[in-house]
């Protein structure tokens, strides 16, 4: 029923819904240097979207209507499940036994850490709830869960100390979710704080895998955090444009997607 009442909406107030239900909340200013328009023109795209009563108009911005922050993660969880999936298991293919690794917040990291459920002796830092749930199964493994708030959201932790604490460790293999992957290369979160948590944990980490879904191609995330030149491998589950491969190419980048089959597969491009 709710596909059905939708209004048609132009790419501009589509990212604006979308950064509404990540964030919860954004301003005016945001999203006027965002998109590279004026405020009155944000103005406008809010009050149209709160019209049809899909987001709150709030002075100087736009918010969640109260309740619906709570459904935004199964929602989220449940967005190209299997996609998550075959992209977990491909990187779980190539941790080892024995690895230390973080394990990034989100929902592909969700399905990272399911992937890893068969491994052994892993030594795992997360800030990540859902992760502690999947993996505190496995006795052997020695599981560290970072201080802080719980974001009730999303289900991650959530801290100004987060990024300090994490740089107390060093770690084999650093595996990170990402808002967005933009053509030129820049990978970006939704929010400040998970930002500087990510950037912390790139620079305690060998080796850098991001793992994303097709929705993340340009998706609208704010905050940027690494570039792939600093990643070792990503993965994914679609073929990317052919100038964003030879990005990664020229930056000694490899990239793995997943097969879309019952059986996972890798098919390597790079």
């Amino acid at each position: 029923m709710f596909e059905a009442s939708m209004p048609k909406l132009n790419s501009r107030q589509h990212n604006i819904l979308e950064l509404v239900r990540e964030l919860g909340y954004v301003s005016i200013d945001q999203l006027s240097e965002k998109f590279g328009v004026s405020q009155q023109t944000v103005r406008r795209d809010i009050i149209f979207l709160d019209s049809h009563d899909l987001v709150r108009r709030h002075h100087g911005g736009a918010g969640l209507h109260p309740g619906t922050d709570r459904l935004a993660y199964p929602n989220r969880k449940g967005r190209n499940a299997f996609a998550k999936e075959q992209i977990g298991k491909l990187i779980a293919s190539k941790v080892p036994n024995g690895a230390s690794l973080f394990i990034d917040m989100g929902t592909t990291m969700a399905a990272v850490a399911e992937a890893l459920i068969s491994h052994k002796n892993l030594k795992i830092i997360t800030n990540h709830i859902d992760v502690v749930y999947t993996l505190c199964e496995k006795t052997d493994f020695e599981i560290i869960l970072t201080g802080g708030l719980v974001r009730n959201r999303d289900r991650a932790i959530w801290d100004n100390t987060t990024a300090e604490f994490l740089r107390r460790f060093r770690v084999d293999y650093g595996i990170f979710g990402v808002g967005s992957l933009t053509d030129d290369g820049q990978l970006l979160d939704y929010h400040y704080r998970d930002a500087q948590a990510s950037r912390a944990a790139l620079d305690i980490a060998r080796v850098k895998f991001a793992g994303l879904d097709h929705s993340k191609l340009n998706a609208p995330a704010l905050m940027p955090f690494a570039s792939v030149a600093e990643i070792d491998a990503v993965f994914t589950e679609q073929a990317l444009s052919p100038d964003l491969t030879q990005l990664f190419r020229s930056n000694n980048v490899d990239l793995h997607i997943a097969k879309m089959s019952n059986e996972t597969g890798l098919a390597t491009t790079l």
